[in-house]
């Protein structure tokens, strides 16, 4: 038995997945998120996938969970005291940061953001390590137990320690924890050198004071969870995605939670690419919409962007992240009017609790899931597969009394107004991903998944220029099945910075083994087998004088190159295509070394269908749709997802029900249906190409 369950956990639905590739079986599942205590959701879901699939927990052989628990901790900040020691002088480099304005020079209202640990937690101690690792003040030890004490007598659990320089030399920050274990052994200790290894003191300061930030309550939760599902008799081993699109054992999740950042979304990401490599579609843009924000993502040359520089609610974070970016537009997306009288929509939401206005739950504002309500795109009586009640006169009377009647607007006007402005919302981020990096959206697919993506996904596309759509065969369980696509990964970092061409070969090399050595004891540690193991390193390159870097990999034959001539061309060939220039008369400075260990990639979860050419569907029904504003509305022919088979035409416009989305098809657009169904739908040649964005 090769049962899989994946698990994500949203803001408002937990969406799950069962599959066993052995025997084709691929089966989903949505039941709302209990916010106050997300194992109740979690486990209510696998209960019921379970009973309804006919299988039994015992032969459950692995349980996949992404979330965005971390994310909430630190976006919602709560009161969670944490205790910073480290060198003398530097107490407030994580209130200092880079002194920048950075989101806008402009903005005279604009704050930095407050440090997670106030400074009166903050804790300093005689001791000094330079850039090379060479200690020229030993630690004081007296002094450190001063600050471990003072920290354990105010009442704090969870330590950050972030000794100058340690990066180079761990001796020191060993030695607090090694006196915290002694004589504090209550306090839960986080080493700067066991998260990252990297130089740029406030970014390793963010990092450290982060994991230590959610080391407790995400310990708590992982506990909590795995008991619930041993209780439960589900005893395959339990993994978490991690933000850099591999999974890990909840076990090395309880001391490494930072590394757990944007889990849910990333799952989304990983399995749009394991997806779009099957269907051969190596460029695409990824549109994550749910029920409390959308994601968008990358994936280029079938690869999703990863940045070292990630933030987490505007915290910087030091780790090999999966790039994307989120905005305040999901179906529970609140719509108001300003001060001024304007319509707005978002960022708020109403979450699953209590939820939109036709949710019937008391919510008294109207979203972006009444508006589609109200103009005909959904079904209320085909919402979740009828699994949730909808009351359409809770959305009309709400949306009428909140926006509407103030607007002096009709009321289909008004929805078809909170749609526009949310879409406009969406086009937007899409262009920060693509066109405000230098990359023509036009060349890539646009792929929309999640609850409500595909509900927009094919608007956004016309308002882009794009001319192809993807949409996953179970589109509002993506995320989930993305968990089923996962490797178990592991990065490392040394900084070794250096003019690359006189880098010492000898030392250059010993540091890659070491890192090499390091990431395949981790991969052993987590279940992957020596022979499973595969293992590639990268360097972070600049030219001298600048303070952002590009990693570019390393080969072995580099290191029978004692000019690093290959390197150098790698790095310029990529430094011109990102930037439009190098700079070959300028050194190449070395700065850092990064291992990715990684096992095998599992099966694609999703099965495939035989072929038998085209096939004729015919709508189950019909329904009145309001599509634009000012155009007539029409009835529109509704087809549902559980019909269609491998090489179904459906031409628009046309509303596609699946049990847990929707997808609308508009006019001059059409759908075609592949062996693993999905839904690739393309624009009409007569339709007229949108302009450059």
């Amino acid at each position: 038995m090769t049962l899989k369950i994946g698990v994500d956990t949203g803001g408002t639905h937990t969406d799950l997945v069962l599959v066993d590739t052995s025997r084709n079986r691929y089966e989903t599942l949505k039941v709302p998120t209990t916010p106050d205590d997300l194992g109740i959701g979690i486990l209510d879901g696998v209960t019921r996938l379970l009973a309804e699939t006919g299988e039994t927990a015992a032969d459950v052989e692995t349980f996949l969970y992404g979330t965005t628990f971390v994310t909430n901790l630190i976006v919602e900040q709560d009161d969670v005291e944490v205790g910073l020691i480290t060198t003398e002088g530097f107490r407030d480099v994580v209130e200092i940061g880079r002194a920048s304005r950075k989101p806008n020079i402009y903005d005279i209202n604009w704050r930095p953001n407050p440090p997670l640990v106030p400074r009166r937690n903050r804790y300093t101690v005689p001791e000094r390590i330079n850039a090379r690792g060479e200690i020229v003040t030993p630690l004081d030890e007296a002094a450190t137990l001063n600050a471990l004490h003072a920290i354990r007598d105010s009442g704090i659990k969870t330590v950050a320690v972030c000794l100058f320089h340690s990066y180079a030399n761990t001796a020191h920050e060993r030695a607090v924890k090694q006196l915290a274990a002694k004589h504090c052994p209550e306090l839960k200790i986080t080493l700067s050198c066991d998260i990252v290894r990297e130089f740029r003191e406030f970014e390793r300061s963010s990092t450290t004071c982060i994991n230590a930030y959610v080391l407790g309550p995400m310990d708590r939760h992982l506990t909590d969870l795995a008991d619930r599902l041993a209780a439960a008799d589900v005893s395959g081993i339990p993994y978490i995605m991690r933000g850099n699109g591999g999974i890990m054992s909840f076990d090395r999740a309880k001391t490494f939670p930072v590394s757990i950042t944007h889990s849910g979304p990333v799952a989304g990401i990983i399995g749009a690419a394991a997806l779009g490599k099957a269907a051969g579609l190596s460029d695409i843009i990824t549109f994550d919409m749910g029920g409390t924000s959308s994601d968008i993502s990358v994936i280029s040359d079938g690869r999703p962007v990863v940045t070292t520089k990630g933030t987490l609610a505007d915290y910087p974070i030091l780790l090999p992240v999966v790039d994307l970016v989120t905005i305040g537009a999901g179906g529970g997306s609140i719509a108001r009017l300003d001060s001024g009288g304007a319509l707005k929509v978002g960022p708020k939401s109403a979450g699953s609790v209590p939820g939109p206005l036709c949710y019937g739950q008391g919510g008294t504002r109207a979203t972006i899931t009444d508006a589609n309500i109200l103009t005909g795109r959904l079904n209320p009586d085909y919402f979740l597969a009828g699994a949730r009640e909808i009351f359409p006169d809770l959305a009309r009377s709400g949306v009428m009394d909140t926006i509407a009647a103030p607007l002096k607007l009709d009321i289909h006007e008004a929805a078809l107004g909170i749609l526009d402005i949310a879409e406009s919302h969406m086009v937007n981020a899409i262009k920060l991903v693509s066109v405000e990096r230098g990359l023509d959206p036009r060349d890539f697919t646009l792929m929309g998944f999640g609850g409500a993506g595909p509900l927009h996904v094919v608007n956004l596309a016309e308002a882009l220029g794009i001319k192809r759509v993807l949409v996953p065969p179970a589109p509002g369980n993506t995320s989930a099945t993305g968990l089923l696509c996962a490797e178990i990964r592991q990065d490392l970092v040394r900084t070794f910075v250096c003019a690359l061409r006189d880098a010492p070969p000898v030392e250059l090399e010993r540091a890659m083994e070491d890192l090499m050595a390091q990431s395949r004891t981790v991969l052993q540690q987590e279940g992957v087998a020596p022979e499973e193991q595969n293992v590639m390193l990268s360097v972070d390159l600049r030219y001298e004088g600048q303070s952002h870097e590009l990693a570019i990999p390393f080969v072995s034959d580099d290191l029978g190159d004692d000019r690093f001539t290959g390197l150098i061309e790698r790095f310029e060939t990529h430094h011109r295509s990102l930037y439009g220039y190098d700079l070959p008369e300028r050194r190449v400075d070395l700065v850092n070394i990064r291992a990715t260990a990684f096992g095998l990639s599992p099966a694609l979860p999703w099965p495939r269908r035989p072929s038998g050419g085209p096939v004729n569907v015919q709508p189950g029904s019909t329904r009145r749709v309001l599509h634009r504003l000012n155009a007539n509305d029409e009835d529109w022919p509704v087809y549902r997802f559980v019909g269609v088979r491998p090489g179904v035409r459906i031409d628009g416009p046309a509303i596609v029900e699946y049990p847990g989305s929707t997808l609308v098809i508009p006019p001059n657009w059409t759908a075609d249906y592949d062996t693993l169904l999905n839904t690739i739908v393309t624009q009409s040649a007569e339709k007229n190409p949108a302009s450059k964005p």
